[in-house]
């Protein structure tokens, strides 16, 4: 799962937005080599074909072993290209891989590579690209913040733990220079689509041996996908252009694609309004709904959770009745119609809404509801019983934690009031820098945590793992061997139908002792141009600029 601050998400293979925005810039790339090219482009419309979109801030890293967030997560996308990719409907297609074969029992994945298919430096992209890159991401060294996703391989987690030492022992190899064959744990129905996931995205084997910080500069930047770096300012701007060498690169129409870092969301919209930016995703929460209202804003879904955080290692929150009280005493549909105001959906579990069980949907499976929002006279008799059980007369003050944000300020501040009104609980709210505030809590620093998980995958295991006992990811120290023994069976499965019961179950245990306190499904917001086309979103947070045009 794609956490806040750790797991970031990407793409789903249930649900795709089309959208359509554009730009007016002055420049664009003409050398010798594109000419003919961009004067094909260009001879159906007037308008240079340039996009600028924001990145927010310098991304920590672009080399896909190291990603960890969305915004970076992103950039790779246009700049490296996996085994497959999905197309507008989001539906898997060939990338590098122009065709495969799954064995009979569902373990073995043998990918045959287009020999079309190259490095930006002109160098052909092989099947020892992707081992060495795979077992990259595995190496404890290396401390790959989403390297969990390459342990559905074999041996894949006993290598990334150290217990095992021969990378020869991974389930990934190179037949031959253009065949790569990939064997499986187990099963995994979702393992093709997560091929296309930013964490399995391949690099290049050489420029790596030979120069570890290739990744931190446009000049010595190699990718495979669409796109290319032309240049780099640190800080302030990313400059893509069409890679020459990329196999697709007929259906590439961008001269260029341009990514600013700006970090503030009233700026933002200051440059969207006077045609700087074409897209906007980082809109202010005081004029969201506004925008929304009038057509002018979009929304889209999105496979992500906001909810609380509890620490169950506090005395307080180790309290299962305390936890409910809290949870039951919030209006969360006021809450996403009066505060967050984007669209959001009042969250009654914790699966949000698209994604597979594997089975099917798997809201459709486990419903919608699985406890009642503003409960308000349960919720005081809980409170009351959990005093009791704690030895108190009174609940003592409680800290709330969250990242400085505009709608994350104006929420903890709502539920303040609730709880208050509700419980009468006094609340005391902290706010500090994003960096800071995960290592906080990834140190068990905190009472309660504003928090958001997000899919990497298509699949509910994606964000449930996380809250079984001793999980890396598992700030919240849960221990629930109900649940545990659930997931375990679910992991076991090969029987789609029962795995997905399992699944089911399993949400219920954990929402059932509020383990966390889900908030709302959240939903992308975003301002678009009306005069670009091709730009593809996914339910699980991608975007792709390879097709995108100015009109």
């Amino acid at each position: 799962m794609l956490n806040f601050g750790k797991r970031l998400s990407f793409f789903s293979l249930l649900c795709v937005l089309i959208l359509v925005f554009s730009a007016c810039n002055n420049s664009q790339v003409n050398t010798p080599a594109n000419k003919e090219k961009n004067e094909e482009k260009t001879s159906s419309s007037n308008k240079e074909q340039v996009i600028t979109v924001n990145a927010l801030s310098e991304p920590p890293s672009l080399e896909p072993a190291l990603i960890d967030n969305q915004t970076a997560g992103d950039i790779s996308n246009q700049l490296f290209e996996g085994l497959v990719r999905l197309d507008k409907e989001g539906n898997i297609v060939p990338g590098v891989a122009e065709k495969w074969d799954i064995s009979d029992d569902g373990t073995v994945y043998t990918f045959y590579f287009n020999k079309n298919a190259k490095w930006s430096n002109g160098d052909p992209v092989t099947a020892k690209d992707f081992v060495y890159s795979w077992e990259k991401v595995l190496r404890p060294e290396v401390a790959s913040p989403l390297g969990s996703n390459l342990f559905f391989i074999k041996n894949g987690a006993a290598y990334n733990e150290g217990s095992l030492k021969d990378p020869a022992q991974l389930g990934v190899k190179a037949i031959d220079e253009y065949t790569l064959e990939v064997t499986l744990e187990k099963p995994t129905s979702f393992f093709l689509g997560l091929t296309a996931f930013f964490t399995l995205l391949p690099i290049h084997e050489k420029t790596d041996k030979a120069n570890p910080e290739w990744a931190s500069e446009a000049e010595t930047f190699v990718s495979n996908g669409p796109f290319k770096i032309e240049s780099w300012k640190h800080g302030q701007e990313l400059i893509m252009v069409p890679n020459e060498n990329y196999w697709g690169n007929d259906v590439v129409k961008l001269e260029k694609l341009k990514w600013v870092m700006v970090n503030e969301q009233n700026t933002e919209y200051a440059m969207y309004q006077s045609n700087e930016l074409d897209f906007s995703a980082n809109i202010p929460n005081s004029i969201r709904s506004k925008l929304i209202a009038s057509g002018e804003a979009k929304t889209a879904p999105s496979a992500s959770l906001a909810y609380i955080r509890f620490n169950h290692e506090d005395r307080i929150f180790k309290n299962e009745k305390i936890r409910k009280a809290l949870g039951l005493a919030l209006d969360r549909k006021l809450l996403v119609e009066k505060v967050t105001q984007g669209g959001e959906v009042p969250a009654l579990g914790l699966i949000p809404l698209g994604l597979s069980s594997g089975a099917g949907e798997f809201r459709e499976l486990a419903g919608d509801s699985l406890f009642k929002d503003n409960d308000l006279d349960t919720a005081k008799q809980l409170l009351k019983e959990g005093l009791e059980e704690l030895g108190f007369s009174t609940l003592p003050k409680i800290n709330l934690l969250f990242y400085t944000d505009d709608t994350y300020n104006k929420l903890s501040q709502a539920m303040q009031e609730m709880w208050k009104k509700n419980l009468g609980i006094d609340t005391e709210l902290q706010t500090m820098e994003r960096k800071v505030f995960v290592q906080n809590v990834q140190a068990g620093e905190y009472q309660l945590a504003l928090y958001s998980t997000g899919a990497d995958y298509d699949d509910a295991s994606n964000l449930m793992g996380q809250f079984m006992s001793g999980d890396v990811y598992n700030y919240s120290n849960i221990s629930i061997p109900n649940y545990d023994q659930l997931m375990e069976k679910a992991e076991a499965e090969l029987h789609l139908e029962k795995r997905a019961g399992y699944l089911v179950e399993a949400e219920k245990v954990l929402i059932d002792q509020m383990a966390i306190s889900p908030l709302y499904y959240r939903t992308k917001v975003y301002l678009q141009k009306d005069y670009i086309e091709g730009v593809y979103q996914y339910t699980i947070q991608a975007i792709d600029f390879r097709e995108a045009s100015v009109k």
